[in-house]
Order: C-alpha cells, then structure tokens, then sequence
C-alpha cells in the first residue's frame, strides 16, 4: 500500500482570524497510487458542484464556498469524511480535537474563542452525512482505498504575528508549519509516501527548507521549477516524495480534500469571531478578515474594541 497524502491551507493573506493548514492522506494499493482518487472514487465523489447529483464535491475550497453557497459543501465533505475514521463530530471543539488542533491554552487568550464551543453540523444534518458514508465505503471498497488520516494546524492571529517577528517573513511561517505537518506524517507511517503540497509564495527551491526540518533524512532533488518543485525523503525504512505544485488542489484530490478541511475549520473560527462583535454591535456586517473590508470593520469596532480592552497582537495580523 502507498500513502497518497497533500497539504493545503486557508487564511494565509486575511488580516484578520486564524491560519489553518491541513494534511489528508488516503492508503492506497500500489497498484493504484499514481491512479487519480477522483477517478477511483467518482461513484461517492464529484469534481465540482455540477452535476454531483448525490456525491460529494471534492475541490478546491475557493471553488466551492463563498457567502452564497455556504458551508454546505465544505461541511458536508468533512464531516462525512471523519465519519469513516469513526470520528462522529457534533461540536466545534470536538473537531478541533479530532483534528489534534485543539489547545485550550492557546484558545482561552481569546475571548471569542474561550469557552464558546458550539453544535455541529451547522447546515447540514447527520442523515445526509451518513448517506455519504455510504457511498464513501462503497467506492473506497471497491478500489481497497481508506481514508487514514487527517491533522490540522490553527496558527491563531498572536502566534501568527510572534512567528513573523521571529523569522521576519510569513512565508516561512506558512513553510514551518507545513513542514511540522510533514514531519508528523512521515513519523507516523511506514512504507511509501506520494505527498502534494499546494505551492507556496512563489518559492521553487525547499530544498534546504526540507533538510532543516527533517534533518535525520536523506533528501534528493529530482525536479525545481515554476511549476513543480520535487523532493526524495528516505531513510533505512521509508520513502516520501514531496512535490511542491502550483495549484496543487487541482491536481490532487487529498489537497484539494485539505484545502476545504482548512477552509471549514477556518470559518468556523471566524463565525465565533463575528458573534463576538455582534453581540455588541447587532447590526454589524460580518467579515471573512480580508484586507479592505477588515478595514471596514475595524473602524466599525474600534470604540468596542477599546472598551472591552482588546490588544492588537490578538486582533489584527502585522503581515
């Protein structure tokens, strides 16, 4: 069996909530593994909302939720997915834990994530999950696929800020947190891995980025371009190729998983974010934290902000 594994993130550019980075890894037979999981599943799993008639749409989240579309089809995929590793969510901490990315230590430095866990699913219900359960071991039968693995890192807006200051560029911040989730991965697995991670900042060499995280490794160039930069990890034991794609969600089906994995967790934070405000200001107009209108809504909050003493380094990203 092959681990066909990708990483994906949400949040990177906002001014405003949390940074979210997810990797997915599915165990595949040999045989299969250079085979597309959109391919092999396409009995549970759609590539788009068009036409999806009862499946899943497995892409990249930007492609499927905006304020229109909703949650839906962010929610539905996540949830149905965590089911099969009996993971039966019903609360937004729960997933978070599910996720191993839940630290109250971290959280309680926030007041509108502090103690306001809350139910899930949110606009979907759990028959429509398990209709989707169904179908997923269905097709994943069919083809010996398992779904095997999901780990999730929420990088908050203070932990964000200190890891820019320390390393004076939020791209490596964006890096190092892949790289944490790569390293969990390869520690976790024996045998062969075929990882995609969604290209990042323009960078084409990880080269040395790779060695500094997994330094117990042996790591070969076989590829560095504009497109596609490619990586062998080995060791007595195992393998992993790497590969660094632009638009890698495209490509594969575990990132663009783990795009929309990343996205959720995201929104879910942000939901907690803006009932915060709007418990204050009701008739504030929410925000997902994108530069213009974070601008926007942080004039609206300011004398809110000052009353309730809200520092900056919790609130709004240096970069």
């Amino acid at each position: 069996m092959t681990i066909v594994a990708g990483v994906d993130e949400a949040g990177y550019g906002p001014t405003l909530g949390p940074m979210v980075v997810t990797v997915i890894a599915f165990d595949v037979p040999d045989e299969k593994a250079d085979s597309s999981l959109w391919d092999l599943l396409k009995d549970a799993i759609a590539d788009d909302l068009k036409n999806r008639k009862q499946r899943l749409a497995i892409r990249d989240s930007k492609k499927l939720y905006n304020t229109k579309k909703g949650l839906k089809p962010l929610e539905e995929a996540v949830l149905s997915f965590l089911w099969l590793r009996d993971l039966k969510i019903n609360s937004f901490y729960q997933l978070l834990m599910g996720l191993s990315c839940f630290n109250a230590d971290v959280i309680a430095n926030y007041p509108w994530y502090a103690n306001k866990d809350y139910p899930l699913p949110l606009v979907t219900n759990f028959s429509a999950i398990l209709n989707h359960v169904d179908l997923l071991k269905y097709a994943m039968d069919k083809h010996g696929v398992r779904f095997c693995y999901a780990s999730t890192c929420v990088v908050t807006v203070g932990e964000f800020n200190d890891h820019v200051r320390s390393s004076g560029n939020k791209s490596i911040v964006l890096f190092n947190i892949c790289a944490r989730l790569i390293s969990g991965l390869w520690s976790d697995f024996r045998g062969d891995i075929n990882l995609i991670v969604d290209k990042q900042g323009g960078r084409n060499s990880y080269y040395s980025l790779l060695r500094n995280r997994l330094s117990l490794t042996d790591i070969k160039v076989l590829k560095e371009s504009n497109k596609i930069s490619t990586y062998v990890v080995a060791d007595a034991e195992r393998k992993m190729e790497v590969s660094f794609v632009e638009k890698g969600e495209d490509t594969s089906m575990a990132t663009a998983l783990a795009s929309m994995f990343s996205k959720y967790v995201r929104e879910l934070f942000m939901r907690l974010e803006n009932e915060y405000w709007l418990q204050f200001m009701p008739d504030l107009k929410p925000t997902a934290g994108y530069y213009s209108d974070a601008q926007r809504f942080l004039s609206q909050i300011a004398h809110v902000k000052k009353k309730e003493a809200i520092q900056d380094n919790i609130l709004i990203r240096i970069k």
